[in-house]
């Protein structure tokens, strides 16, 4: 134990960057909560899951008012209520672009590695072995609760679209529903920009409301190393060997899917449109990814994945003030591929026969459900069910089979967290470059880079 803590103090050392002491955290708790999870250490998990909600509250405090105030930001330094529609267009074709090649992979891949084949039919029934397995899982209880309490209150497709758009801004605002946020933002700033001068003052409200949140971030990431830490140890204990190995063809297949975009698609279309190494970029980016992976929020990333983006990539303030709360409110493109897995293999294991067309129609229901879901952990499991009602009866039964990729889901909604956040910076980037306010020279200036995060 001494040895341990000698390794800590070393890896937090003087002179470290602060990026290195969070990929120290990751590795740490995930070796402790390999080593020291199960049902023995509940109370441990108890005050490590404490401490990583804190650090995620502190974060999710800053994310209404950066939102708000980067967004009117963005928008009004545009200056052009017509360029605001040509660039709000680019960057929408983007996302979307995206996330219909990432539901592809994932069809593509579900489809011909049939990850659910081999499980058991009868997932209700006692006597199979995938029902022991889940019986004896420390939280057996806990995931079939969670599962029932997903499947209440889900909104239908028409709902979905309508609730999109903010009957009351206010409430969306306490609600923390970010999408009716967003448009309602987009539509204020919008505004603002038209009205000109007379809306200069609130304007210059707003570029305070900003810098002073960015200030804010700075004090709260201090405690980034023991936040993340705990959320990776509490992952990993909960999870527990037994559930890893179970479901290892469905986690092959949403690891691969997620590999194929985040080092062949994005550099890809990062070297063909923006003449940009994907290397430099992620590299830029790199405490916004670490954040990504510990926290399994997007909208908790949001912080410094700005902060990464203008500082390190050599992205404008415009763009990344408008682009990047608008990935973390639209822009799932990792939930999107588990989306499309989960359902694939959960009607695999259920013995549901998948067509080509049920396949599209599954990636269609994706794509808007993942675009609904709020950026926090576990959001896709919620709208994975809002896939599963709109299939039709026929599915179901794979509302019962939830429970089976909750143990897992924390380990992969950090990874696809990671892809969506990777996904973001590369379409801030594409739009940098389109629009002439890419600073190559800051992007490739690794040396001459400031922390991000500040003790």
């Amino acid at each position: 134990m001494s040895r341990l803590l000698w390794l800590t103090l070393l890896a937090l050392g003087l002179g470290t960057k602060r990026h290195w002491h969070i990929l120290f955290a990751i590795v740490l708790g995930a070796t402790c909560g390999w080593l020291f999870g199960g049902p023995q250490s509940l109370p441990l998990q108890g005050v490590f899951e404490a401490v990583g909600q804190l650090f995620i509250r502190l974060i999710q405090m800053l994310v209404i008012p950066l939102v708000i105030s980067s967004l009117v930001v963005g928008v009004t330094s545009i200056g052009d209520v017509r360029q605001l529609g040509r660039m709000g267009s680019r960057v929408f074709g983007w996302f979307m672009g995206f996330m219909l090649i990432s539901a592809l992979i994932g069809l593509g891949l579900g489809m011909v590695l049939n990850p659910g084949e081999n499980l058991s039919l009868a997932l209700q029934n006692s006597q199979s072995t995938l029902f022991a397995l889940l019986q004896n899982a420390s939280h057996a209880q806990v995931l079939h609760g969670e599962a029932a309490a997903l499947t209440t209150g889900i909104p239908s497709l028409k709902e979905l679209l309508l609730n999109m758009v903010p009957a009351n801004p206010l409430q969306a605002l306490v609600n923390m529903e970010m999408i009716p946020l967003v448009l309602f933002t987009l539509a204020f700033a919008s505004a603002l920009t038209a009205v000109g001068e007379a809306g200069r003052s609130l304007v210059a409200f707003f570029e305070s409301v900003f810098t002073t949140t960015m200030k804010l971030t700075d004090w709260v990431f201090v405690l980034a190393v023991p936040g993340i830490f705990s959320l990776t140890f509490v992952a990993v204990a909960k999870a527990g060997p037994q559930i890893f190995q179970l479901l290892a063809p469905y986690a092959l297949v949403m690891v691969s899917g997620l590999l194929l975009q985040a080092f062949v698609v994005f550099p890809l279309v990062l070297k063909l449109v923006a003449n940009v190494n994907f290397l430099q970029l992620y590299k830029a980016i790199s405490e916004a990814i670490m954040v990504a992976f510990g926290t399994a929020s997007s909208s908790a990333t949001l912080p410094v994945t700005i902060a990464c983006c203008e500082r390190r990539a050599g992205i404008s303030n415009r763009i990344a003030s408008f682009v990047l709360p608008t990935g973390a409110s639209i822009n799932k493109t990792g939930t999107t591929l588990f989306e499309v897995v989960a359902v694939l293999f959960l009607a695999q294991a259920f013995g549901i026969p998948i067509t080509l067309g049920k396949g599209l129609l599954i990636v269609v229901f994706a794509i808007l459900a993942s675009i609904a879901s709020p950026g926090v952990p576990g959001a896709g499991l919620i709208t994975m069910s809002i896939v599963i009602h709109s299939m039709g009866k026929e599915f179901t039964p794979l509302f019962g089979g939830i429970a089976l990729l909750w143990p897992i889901d924390r380990a992969l909604d950090m990874l696809r967290t990671v892809v969506s956040v990777i996904c973001s910076c590369t379409v801030a980037t594409l739009v940098a470059a389109q629009e002439g306010e890419l600073k190559r020279d800051v992007l490739a200036g690794h040396e001459q880079w400031e922390d991000v995060i500040k003790s």
